[in-house]
């Protein structure tokens, strides 16, 4: 097929009614997550049938069907066929929120550099947090770092889970896991760095337990990022590290992968050496069966992987075919939002480390301002304004959302957008229309004051706005 053919597809409009339809599926799918976290979230239950869950939701089944496609992508359910069949519960796994996140980041050409700010940033709040909640059953598992047992120094990563763990935290144990575990890929031999760097680690992770054991965060959050600015330097000084993630890392590397998961990999690596842009035809559905030898059923499966993770969709029809999209935080907010739901995140959790995260950022912010950052500030202030009250739940965090790319961090952008999606789950929704409206203008003024302290790159005026923004709506949610 020409490059003309291909670019006058990539055109083609978009089917009637297609966009309101992807809309009342996302809302659709929203309340069949809320309804499985309201019944206790009983994995293996059926939910209902597809005859009976229509007649609960009241939408149409191309509607219904989008959204169980959204559901199964979040591992929320999954349809099972026949006698007894219906929407079966399930739950995310951890691995799967890592796939997402280490995909996204590919995709995005994240780098190292861009994983330690987001890992110093967390770990800093980690290791407050850890320090005023050490109890006897903390300190018992902190001594073995702290006096250098050799049994506890094998995996560099332990300590850092331990100080995540002593938060009470789950999305910053969540977080430290998935970065710590990112970050070594961009190192293919991490594990021979040799006794040296071993003897180093070990020191620095028995200074980090002994003033988390103290109760001292400052000097926790002080040694831990001394800790990881020393790592950092070290893995950017060796020749094997590489500055963006290597192809290993993409969907289902693995040899023992499935068939689905290894036609999605060579698809996802298709578009990224070809530098295809969004909206470039990559195939028809018969083009790439015949490409992959594969069967349509592998082929649909891969399909729906790469939906899911914002590298393609399937367009059917006149004109259709499978055409790349602009990359997505999408799938990963989504599916690590619904894991922390599933793990019983709690408000308090969410507030405390929203704002240290916010905090963070806002600062970044600051001092990285561009033009583009302006503007878009600036049209999140505008569609907040304007926005009517069906809108308002998804506009008011619009600022946010700008704030954190303005700060030009990919990654802590991405755990910006994650606690901006768990906010939507649990706390705007939660609010009665009246208390909305009491807290719409004074929500408005506080963002319009933090975008005018990011724009005249004033970081401490900045965080100042910031914290107190966010400590007022928490108490209103509470």
């Amino acid at each position: 097929m020409s490059s003309s053919d291909r670019k006058k597809q990539s055109d083609a409009p978009p089917r009637p009614g297609a966009r309101s339809n992807a809309k009342r599926a996302a809302k659709l799918a929203d309340g069949i997550v809320g309804d499985v976290i309201a019944i206790g979230w009983p994995v293996g239950d059926v939910l209902g049938s597809e005859t009976a869950l229509l007649e609960r939701y009241e939408v149409s089944r191309a509607v219904f069907r989008e959204a169980v496609r959204l559901v199964e992508h979040q591992q929320v359910a999954r349809t099972r066929r026949g006698p007894g069949g219906g929407l079966v519960i399930t739950e995310p796994t951890v691995d799967a929120v890592i796939s997402a996140v280490v995909l996204y980041l590919y995709r995005l050409d994240a780098r190292l550099d861009e994983v330690f700010e987001a890992r110093i940033a967390l770990e800093e709040i980690a290791c407050a947090l850890a320090a005023g909640r050490v109890d006897d059953g903390a300190l018992a598992r902190l001594q073995p770092f702290i006096v250098g047992d050799p049994n506890h120094g094998s995996d560099p990563r332990a300590l850092h889970a331990l100080v995540a763990s002593i938060s009470r935290n789950p999305a910053l144990e969540l977080f430290v896991d998935v970065l710590n575990r990112v970050a070594q890929l961009y190192s293919a031999d991490w594990r021979a760095f040799g006794p040296a760097v071993g003897a180093e680690t070990s020191h620095a992770h028995s200074r980090i337990a002994a003033a988390v054991s103290a109760g001292n965060a400052a000097l926790a959050g002080r040694r831990m990022r001394t800790h990881l600015e020393a790592e950092a330097d070290y893995l950017r000084r060796r020749r094997s590290t590489r500055q963006v993630l290597p192809d290993e890392v993409v969907l289902g590397a693995s040899p023992h992968a499935k068939r689905a998961e290894a036609v999605a990999r060579s698809i996802t690596l298709l578009v990224i050496e070809e530098g295809m842009q969004p909206g470039q035809l990559i195939g028809t559905e018969a083009e790439l069966i015949q490409r992959a030898g594969v069967s349509r059923a592998v082929l649909r499966e891969a399909v729906r992987l790469l939906e899911h993770h914002q590298i393609a969709r399937m367009r059917r029809g006149p004109g259709g075919g499978f055409f790349v999209v602009e990359p997505s935080a999408a799938a990963v907010t989504e599916i690590a939002a619904i894991y922390l739901a599933r793990r019983g995140m709690r408000l308090t959790d969410l507030a405390e480390l929203r704002t240290g995260v916010e905090i963070a950022i806002v600062g970044l912010a600051a001092e990285r301002i561009d033009d583009h950052g302006r503007q878009r500030l600036r049209r999140a202030l505008v569609r907040e304004e304007t926005s009517s009250d069906a809108e308002r739940s998804e506009a008011v965090h619009d600022l946010h959302a700008a704030v954190a790319g303005a700060a030009h961090n990919r990654v802590l952008e991405l755990v910006a957008l994650v606690l901006i999606r768990l906010s939507r789950l649990y706390q705007i929704e939660r609010l009665a229309p009246r208390a909305q409206r009491e807290i719409r203008a004074e929500v408005y003024r506080a963002h319009a004051g933090i975008a005018a302290a990011v724009e005249s790159g004033d970081a401490e005026q900045a965080k100042h706005r910031m914290r107190r923004h966010l400590d007022a709506l928490g108490a209103v949610m509470r």
